[in-house]
């Protein structure tokens, strides 16, 4: 795992097996509290292993990056990318026996705002956490 630091902006590249997601969750949770975020991380750890978990489920890319990158405004963002463009994140209607398919309605339950943006070779996928005055 490689990970890169600066003020704002923080990355780590985590490859396809079993403790990706925990470690996305880990590495969140640690940036938030190096920031003194403290009140968002259980929120944001929830977000990461989702979209983390989402990207090796669904395109069988080898790995992801995950960027934590603290916002102008008052907002943290979560940035997952995986090389399958032309794969898109869509909500799913969960049956209320099902195992799955709720992941992106807790995304967007708990976030400002979720995206994906579509580049020639990647994808992007962020989630915008709000930083309350409390964090």
């Amino acid at each position: 795992m490689a990970m890169e630091r600066n003020e704002l902006s923080q990355v780590r590249v985590l490859t396809r097996q079993a403790r990706s997601s925990p470690d996305a969750r880990h590495f969140v949770v640690d940036v938030l509290n190096d920031w003194g975020l403290v009140g968002m991380q259980d929120d944001a750890a929830l977000v990461v292993a989702e979209l983390v978990s989402n990207a090796l489920r669904h395109t069988g890319t080898p790995s992801v990056r995950v960027i934590v990158r603290r916002m102008p405004s008052d907002t943290v963002r979560l940035i997952v990318i995986d090389k399958h463009p032309e794969l898109w994140p869509a909500r799913q209607s969960a049956g209320p026996l099902e195992s799955g398919g709720r992941g992106l309605a807790l995304v967007d339950a708990v976030t400002r705002v979720w995206g994906c943006t579509r580049l020639p070779r990647e994808k992007y996928v962020w989630a915008d956490l709000e930083v309350s005055k409390d964090a």
